[in-house]
């Protein structure tokens, strides 16, 4: 077995993705190799060295290197993570500022809203180059993307490439967590199981893991005692269509014209450049104390919320295993009254046959007609890319609830694809 981890270097997931699997205590029965790719090499170093001493720490069997060349990298691997973006929060910061500047107050820019549309298209733009790898190195791959926009992403990953891929997001297992502090409950007492699309799944049931008792009443009472701002939303929305969404303003809101109203002023506004990047620590911080010695390693020696190790482990053992989430086509009406031909966020059963996206009832008309509309969303975003339609990005943006002005939003168009022309080349060839 031969896991690669593209974009190894990033801030939180490549030192999850490391530990998870070099914790795994399944891999010591067969030979696994972890291969680190990463275009920064100063991060892909640290990350390297870090690697080996959790290695050495728990006694890992894993063989784990490190690579620039990502070719060289993907040549018979089995298993492939995808979790990559360019210089994340400096644009970031753009993707919301811009909009803003121009009147469209969404909620944070990266799944949903004007912003999205151009983190869509960036890395759209860098996985595709990925896949044509993935294609020509290791065609029989399994493909677990963790970018995000994850609906949009996947859907280009789905449809312009063959290869076989499946969207994975923790975001059902931070609603599992709250749903769990509200009760008062361990996480293993409680089962929910729900889908829509990414970030904006809806529960549909809640119930005791051992009794199959019915919880949701009780979460509904314990959800409308709460105070913090950050729940604000999801409250309101749990409040009007009787289900529980992600248990946070800023994903939620994303998808919806008030989601901006229940930010908190988390941005600053207006064209100015004000780097986001010192809001979150880099890497090379986050790893050094360890790396040094001078923070005990056992100290983050644990597993972390991502279930792309347990889904290979179910699959090299043939041992049926239920999870929360997957992302995929809905071209099997897993989710009867969405879009066909777009990606939703489902159950999912995997087996040694491999992963198995799992039907859920029809949603409520009011929420399936919000996720109806990202979905069409997703599909001119990834059409605008293949085509290099200016004219379907101007629909996209036309779609966006919080887009009312067409004159500002051909403006943004032309904004955006200037002050990103460096990410976003296929528009100016």
């Amino acid at each position: 077995m031969k896991i690669v981890i593209i974009g190894a270097g990033s801030q939180i997931f490549g030192r999850r993705s490391v530990i998870d699997v070099l914790l795994e205590k399944q891999f010591a029965n067969h030979p696994v190799e972890l291969v680190l790719v990463d275009i920064n090499e100063q991060k892909l170093e640290m990350m390297y060295t870090f690697s080996q001493m959790v290695a050495e720490a728990l006694h890992s069997p894993v063989r784990v290197s490190a690579t620039a060349d990502r070719k060289k990298a993907l040549a018979g691997a089995t298993h492939v993570f995808i979790a990559v973006s360019y210089h994340r929060y400096e644009l970031w910061e753009q993707d919301f500022r811009v909009p803003y500047a121009y009147g469209f107050k969404q909620a944070y820019a990266e799944n949903g809203g004007p912003g999205a549309l151009f983190h869509a298209l960036r890395n759209i733009h860098i996985i595709m180059g990925i896949c044509a790898d993935i294609e020509t190195y290791c065609p029989e791959a399994l493909v677990f993307n963790f970018s995000n926009p994850e609906s949009r992403v996947l859907l280009a990953i789905s449809t312009l490439t063959n290869i076989n891929a499946v969207g994975l997001c923790h975001g059902q297992h931070d609603a599992l967590q709250a749903v769990c502090r509200m009760l008062n409950r361990p996480l293993h007492t409680v089962t929910m199981r729900g889908g829509g699309i990414n970030h904006f799944f809806w529960i549909q049931s809640i119930v005791d893991a051992e009794s199959g008792e019915d919880l949701y009443p009780l979460v509904k009472q314990k959800a409308s005692e709460e105070t913090t701002t950050d729940f604000a939303l999801t409250k309101d929305l749990l409040r009007i269509y009787g289900m529980l969404t992600y248990p946070d303003s800023t994903h939620a809101g994303e998808f919806m014209s008030c989601g901006y109203s229940y930010m908190q002023g988390k941005w600053k506004h207006g064209l100015e450049s004000r780097s986001i990047a010192t809001m979150h620590k880099s890497q090379l911080d986050t790893l050094s104390p360890y790396v040094s010695g001078r923070l005990p390693l056992d100290q983050i020696l644990v597993a972390s919320r991502e279930i792309a190790i347990p889904i290979i482990v179910a699959m090299q053992n043939d041992t049926p295993a239920e999870f929360a989430s997957g992302n995929f086509v809905n071209s099997g009406l897993f989710i009867p009254n969405l879009n066909p031909d777009g990606v939703v966020e489902v159950p999912i059963l995997v087996d040694g046959k491999g992963i198995h996206p799992q039907s859920i009832p029809a949603l409520p008309e009011g929420v399936a007609s919000m996720c109806r509309t990202q979905m069409s969303i997703q599909k001119l975003t990834v059409q605008a890319y293949k085509e290099r339609s200016k004219n379907l990005l101007l629909q996209t943006l036309l779609l966006e609830p919080t887009v009312d002005d067409i004159p500002k939003a051909e403006a943004l168009i032309d904004d955006m694809l200037e002050l990103q022309k460096d990410y976003l080349p296929v528009f100016h060839a």
